[in-house]
């Protein structure tokens, strides 16, 4: 596969390194704007004068224009976002979600609307994370309802613990830049809201489903999994049910994303399989709406709409008949969402679904043809089997950053739970469906609770497995990055031994061993005082070299030290305080 068979490769990495450069050194626009003039006018003259054929001085401006792009769009989306005043005052703003629990109430996310009294209100851009310090939460508030609130803005900081996620800037990219905590006492206004936006409706027909699922007689964890693996929403499942899912390398099932889309579109492909050659591309009219059912119906939340995006280029790309097709989608889609969203690179959800599917498109076909199983029932379970395995190897190093655990048994896990969660999905769709028919509704709904405690139970069993999860381990970025471009190489390596030497293979083990080692002796080198941030309360902790000497707090280790302790290969010795 050649690149110039994958154009959007050549669009997506420049705009990328202009989002980039943005986060890195973002006081710059002005002279990103001058790039992006300079450039944009270079292409304008290369285009009008026919006779001009330098090409590489067209593809320089084509790629500095990009970069100027992506570093002003990126700056234009963190600037957006209004930054009120600390002081109390009357805001007016519009629910974008349900009210979630916590704790001491509920959080809510709401876009801004108005300041000030009805002669002097100020129009604001961006939203606004709310907490609503109550014992009830109101069950008639809804997406789209109109609150009028006496509030104080806060700005939203992170903690400043070392290797700590960036929370602040997660919240940036979706326009919040504030918080402010109410009571009801607070509220000065409500009003329901009558029109609803494409999101809102979808929100709406997402929590009906939802309503739906616990009438139809599903209760309990059962349910919790259902609402988890059909809409994402987790609120309904247990700490220790999340916890076991993610030991047995399955939390992926838990955000409906590319799986659940992919999912739904692998179903209808066979129940359309009659409509071949010249009828592939009524197939592809059928399916691509209903992929944009789906994503309605859960509530279009991010994950959703970049897998139905990312699917809707992979369908069309499947009329084309190329081997860079499904690639060039995929990148399509992701250029599409950056220029959309330029922060979405920065988010785990986007990483990860880029990195597995490309990964699958890129070697899930070889590793399949290894074996030949001519047994239909062992094929599939082969087919899940390199699937799931490929996956892994494209999403193992974000993985570990991120959550600092590696379930070896992710296999055996998932050769059972992915086909049981497509059933359920298939299954939840099909009870919603058939809702109007009691009787078999309710058969359907008693499958659903079966297949739901049978996959509950499964985990818990992969989950409690001695030694079937490494724990307590972490990477840097620069690590991770060295090791997911290692772990393609090695697969390329591999599979395509005749066309590829082991040079490019042995160059990235070197730089990934480099890295460690590099990281390894800063750290030997450090004595100092690493002060953390633990729920506003200030812990002091001494490293010394690579072992951090930490004060017992109720004899249990802060998260935020083990993060840190992860991350950066160091020893936790706990000691007296004092």
């Amino acid at each position: 596969m050649q690149t110039r068979e994958i154009p959007f490769l050549r669009l997506c990495l420049p705009l990328c390194t202009g989002v980039l450069v943005a986060e890195c050194l973002p006081h710059m626009p002005v002279v990103a704007g001058v790039i992006f003039i300079l450039a944009l006018t270079l292409m304008t003259i290369r285009l009008l004068h026919t006779g001009y054929h330098s090409d590489n001085l067209f593809g320089a401006a084509i790629f500095l224009f990009l970069v100027a792009t992506g570093y002003l769009l990126r700056t234009g989306e963190r600037t957006r976002p209004c930054e009120l005043a600390g002081a109390r005052q009357e805001i007016t703003l519009r629910l974008s979600e349900y009210p979630e629990k916590s704790n001491s109430g509920c959080s809510l996310k709401a876009r801004l609307i108005s300041m000030g009294e009805s002669d002097s209100l100020i129009r604001l851009r961006g939203s606004m994370l709310l907490w609503f310090i109550t014992d009830t939460i109101p069950p008639g508030w809804k997406p789209g309802d109109i609150l009028r609130l006496n509030i104080k803005p806060v700005s939203i900081r992170n903690n400043g613990n070392p290797c700590e996620f960036n929370y602040s800037r997660w919240l940036e990219g979706r326009g919040i830049k504030q918080m402010a905590f109410f009571r009801p006492s607070d509220i000065t206004g409500y009003l329901a809201g009558e029109r609803h936006s494409l999101r809102e409706s979808s929100l709406i027909a997402a929590r009906r489903m939802t309503d739906l699922l616990r009438k139809s007689g599903l209760q309990g964890d059962e349910l919790g999994l259902i609402i988890a693996l059909t809409i994402g929403d987790k609120e309904y499942l247990e700490k220790e049910q999340l916890t076991s899912f993610s030991r047995a390398g399955a939390m992926h099932i838990m955000a409906v994303s590319g799986l659940h889309v992919g999912m739904i579109s692998m179903a209808l492909s066979w129940f359309l399989f009659f409509l071949r050659g010249k009828l592939k591309r009524v197939r592809v009219l059928i399916i691509v709406p209903a992929l944009w059912a789906f994503a309605f119906i859960t509530g279009m939340s991010p994950s959703v709409l970049r897998a139905t995006i990312m699917f809707t280029f992979l369908q069309a790309g499947s009329l084309m008949h190329r081997p860079a097709a499904g690639m060039n989608s995929l990148l399509a889609s992701a250029f599409i969402l950056i220029t959309m969203h330029p922060g979405v690179i920065f988010e785990a959800g986007f990483q990860l679904s880029y990195l597995a599917v490309g990964f699958i498109i890129t070697f899930y076909s070889d590793i399949y043809r290894l074996i030949r199983i001519k047994n239909r029932i062992l094929n599939y379970l082969w087919q899940i089997t390199a699937l799931s395995m490929v996956a892994q190897a494209g999403t193992m190093a974000l993985s570990i950053r991120l959550f600092n655990i590696f379930p070896l048994l992710f296999p055996v896990a998932n050769i059972v739970i992915i086909p049981i969660t497509f059933l359920i999905v298939l299954m939840a769709i099909l009870l919603l469906l058939t809702s109007f028919l009691p009787p078999v509704s309710s058969l359907i709904a008693l499958l659903l609770d079966r297949l739901a405690a049978f996959t509950l139970n499964y985990t818990g069993i992969i989950s409690s497995a001695q030694h079937g999860v490494i724990t307590n381990i972490g990477m840097s970025s620069t690590e991770t990055i060295m090791l997911t471009l290692t772990m393609a190489l090695l697969l390329a390596t591999l599979l395509h031994h005749k066309k590829l030497t082991l040079r490019p293979l042995l160059v990235a083990v070197v730089l990934l061993l480099t890295c460690n080692t590099v990281k390894t002796a800063g750290e030997r080198q450090q004595n100092r005082i690493v002060t953390y941030n633990i729920r506003g309360k200030k812990l002091a902790v001494r490293q010394f070299g690579r072992v951090l000497l930490v004060p017992s707090v109720d004899g249990k280790i802060p998260v935020e030290v083990q993060k840190h302790a992860f991350t950066r290969g160091l020893k936790i010795v706990t000691v007296e305080p004092g």
